[in-house]
């Protein structure tokens, strides 16, 4: 009896033809989204005088950072960057904290009326977030906290999202490990510190590529709680940059200098984003 006939028939014989127009397809695709970011770097880095030219050059000659030193002088965009990173990492360190302590007290804690709370905490996420906008407002005018930093960090120190998808995560530990680190004499806090969060990192570490990228993008809040420039964060600044009639190429520069943090957050931790997902989905 030949190989072919001893060979198990659910095999699929390769086919070129169909492997080829798979990968030129998705070579369009990722054109089509990668051309857009290399079109903006490529204007920011060319001479005003050269970037209406078309086509663009991807890799222009010369290539200048004539924008970005006029971005810097005519602009307060190294203190909106620092605004942005500073609101940006204080935030989503605090949502991940505060969501991992919830999260355990959700998964492990048995108090009363646990099923309720939970219900009406994630009810909140039905609600749209501009329509809390106002009353947040009106609260951090009548605290006497508008542009500062307490009213661009102090909403986002807590995630409902963050909660629940931590909540999953502490669900799918097995409770062997709640009985084994309490043989061995750990409370409460110890047993989350020391056992079972060192095992939902993945999901921790998603949540805080999320809320980092949602806070460093966000424009709408930011642009509500603060009036004085150097209370803005990049994202409402370069916004009032382009109002004002900026030439393409110093507004290229912004957009890039906005976006390299988020793609520089995003190629570090893209591991862990699926892994954490799909540990928080095991057990519901």
């Amino acid at each position: 009896m030949s190989v072919s006939e001893t060979s198990s028939p659910s095999v699929e014989k390769r086919n070129p033809i169909r492997e080829t127009l798979i990968y030129i397809a998705m070579s369009v695709v990722a054109l089509t989204t990668v051309g857009p970011f290399l079109i903006m770097i490529s204007v920011s880095l060319t001479e005003n005088i050269r970037f209406i030219t078309f086509p663009v050059e991807l890799i222009p000659t010369p290539i200048t950072l004539e924008n970005f030193q006029l971005l810097f002088a005519r602009t307060d965009a190294l203190r909106w960057l620092f605004n942005s990173v500073y609101v940006a990492f204080v935030s989503t360190l605090g949502g991940v904290i505060t969501s991992s302590m919830a999260g355990f007290a959700f998964a492990r804690g048995d108090f009363w009326g646990k099923t309720v709370i939970f219900t009406l905490f994630l009810g909140i996420l039905i609600m749209p977030d501009t329509a809390l906008i106002v009353p947040q407002f009106v609260v951090l005018s009548q605290l006497g906290l508008v542009n500062s930093y307490t009213a661009l960090i102090g909403p986002w120190f807590a995630s409902i999202f963050g909660t629940f998808l931590l909540r999953q995560a502490y669900l799918s530990i097995p409770r062997d490990y709640d009985d084994a680190a309490t043989i061995d004499g750990a409370n409460l806090w110890q047993t989350w510190w020391r056992v079972l969060m060192p095992q939902v990192v993945p999901a921790m570490a998603t949540l805080a590529v999320l809320r980092f990228m949602g806070n460093w993008n966000s424009f709408f809040y930011p642009m509500i709680v603060t009036s004085k420039s150097d209370m803005r964060t990049l994202t409402v600044g370069l916004g009032t940059v382009a109002r004002s009639g900026g030439d393409a190429g110093l507004d290229m520069s912004g957009a890039v200098l906005g976006f390299l943090p988020t793609l520089l957050v995003f190629i570090l931790m893209q591991r862990y984003i699926i892994r954490g997902i799909s540990l928080s989905g095991v057990k519901g």
